[in-house]
C-alpha cells in the first residue's frame, strides 16, 4: 500500500493527475476510514479538483460536503491576513509597539511589536490566558499580565495569546469586531459563505474559534493569488517567511502569516497548517510549484484526526 501511495503522490507531483489517480486517491481515503477515519477531503491541482468527497463514519451521524468543522489553528491565517490588510490600509505598521493599541500596557509590555506577535517572539508565557474571559480589555490585561519569559523578538516559542492580541489589535485598529473585520475584508470576497465563527470568550477569538467547509478553505487558499481579494505584494507576502524556526533537511521550516513554510534551495517550496479543537483536526498542505492543494478535515476525535490528516496529506504532498 505504501508503494502505491508514493507512487500515486509522485505522479501528481509530476502533474499527471487524471480521473484515474481521483479513483486511487478516494480508495487511499476509504481505506483509512476503515481504520477509524472519518472527515472530508480535497485535493485539486489550482482550479481543477481532483477528489472532494466525504467519508462518514461507519457508526455515526453522515458527512456532507457541506459539514462544518472547527478548523481549530488554521483560524491564525486569517487573523494574520487581517493584520496585513490593516497595514495595506495605512492604521498600523509591523513595528508598532503595544503601547499604541494599549496605552496602560504594563511597561516591560509596552514594546512588544505586532511583528513579534505574528511571530510568535513576543516572550509572553503560556497559552490563551483569555479563555473564559468575555470582554475585550479584560482579556488583554490578563493576557499582558504574564511574565515575560525571555525578551520580545529573541526567541520562537507558537503561542494562542500572540494571536488573541493580534484579533484585539485589528478591533483597535479598524473600529469593528475582529469577526466583523474578517469577513468583510477577507471572507466575503474570498465567497467563503459558510465559513462561521464560534463566538464566545477570547479564548476563541484570533488564535482559533473558526467554523468552515473544506470548498470554503479551497476557495481561500487559492483566493491568496486572486486579484479580488489581494494585492500581489500582499499575495506574495502571505506566502513569505517572517521567522525560521528548525531545520529538516532538506527544508528549513518557518513561520509565516499564520502558517509553516518548508524552504527548500532559499525557495518556499510547500505551505502547511494544521489546527484541532472540539474532536476535529484540520490539515492543509499547497505546493507552490504546481499548485497541488490538499485539505483533510477530521471529526475522527482530536489524536486521531491529527493522525489521519497528518497521514494523507504528507501521502500526497510526500516530503522530497
Amino acid at each position: 500500500m505504501n508503494r502505491c501511495l508514493l507512487a500515486l503522490a509522485m505522479a501528481l507531483a509530476a502533474g499527471r493527475a487524471d480521473a484515474q489517480s481521483a479513483r486511487r486517491l478516494d480508495a487511499i481515503a476509504r481505506a483509512q476510514r476503515d481504520s477509524g477515519f472519518s472527515g472530508v477531503v480535497l485535493v485539486a491541482r489550482g482550479d481543477s479538483v481532483l477528489l472532494e468527497k466525504a467519508y462518514s463514519p461507519l457508526n455515526g451521524k453522515p458527512l456532507t460536503l457541506n459539514s462544518k468543522f472547527n478548523i481549530g489553528s488554521m483560524t491564525k491565517g486569517f487573523t494574520a491576513a487581517g493584520i496585513l490588510r490593516l497595514r495595506s490600509q495605512h492604521k498600523l505598521s509591523f513595528s508598532d509597539p503595544l503601547s499604541r493599541f494599549f496605552p496602560h500596557a504594563p511597561e516591560q509590555k509596552r514594546d512588544i511589536t505586532v511583528f513579534h506577535l505574528l511571530t510568535h517572539t513576543s516572550g509572553l508565557a503560556g497559552h490563551s490566558a483569555g479563555t473564559g474571559i468575555m470582554r475585550r480589555d479584560g482579556a488583554v490585561t490578563a493576557i499582558l499580565s504574564q511574565r515575560l519569559d525571555y525578551p520580545p523578538g529573541t526567541h520562537y516559542r507558537y503561542a494562542d495569546d500572540d494571536y488573541q492580541l493580534l484579533a484585539a489589535i485589528i478591533e483597535v485598529g479598524s473600529g469593528e469586531t475582529w469577526e466583523h473585520y474578517v469577513e468583510r475584508e477577507l471572507l466575503t470576497p474570498a465567497r467563503m459563505r459558510a465559513t462561521t465563527f464560534q463566538g464566545g470568550d477570547w479564548g476563541h477569538k484570533g488564535a482559533d474559534g473558526m467554523r468552515s467547509t473544506v470548498r470554503d478553505i479551497y476557495r481561500w487558499l487559492t483566493g491568496i493569488h486572486d486579484a479580488r481579494l489581494f494585492g500581489r505584494t500582499e499575495s506574495q507576502e502571505l506566502e513569505s517567511p517572517l521567522m525560521h524556526v528548525r531545520s529538516e533537511p532538506p527544508f528549513e521550516i518557518h513561520y509565516g502569516y499564520g502558517v509553516r513554510l518548508y524552504v527548500r534551495n532559499g525557495r518556499v517550496a510547500e505551505v502547511m497548517h494544521s489546527g484541532s479543537g472540539d474532536g476535529h483536526h484540520t490539515s492543509i498542505a499547497r505546493v507552490l510549484a504546481d499548485g497541488t492543494i490538499v485539505i483533510v478535515l477530521s471529526n475522527s476525535g482530536q489524536r486521531r484526526g491529527t493522525t489521519w490528516a497528518s497521514y494523507l496529506s504528507q501521502r500526497l504532498v510526500p516530503r522530497r
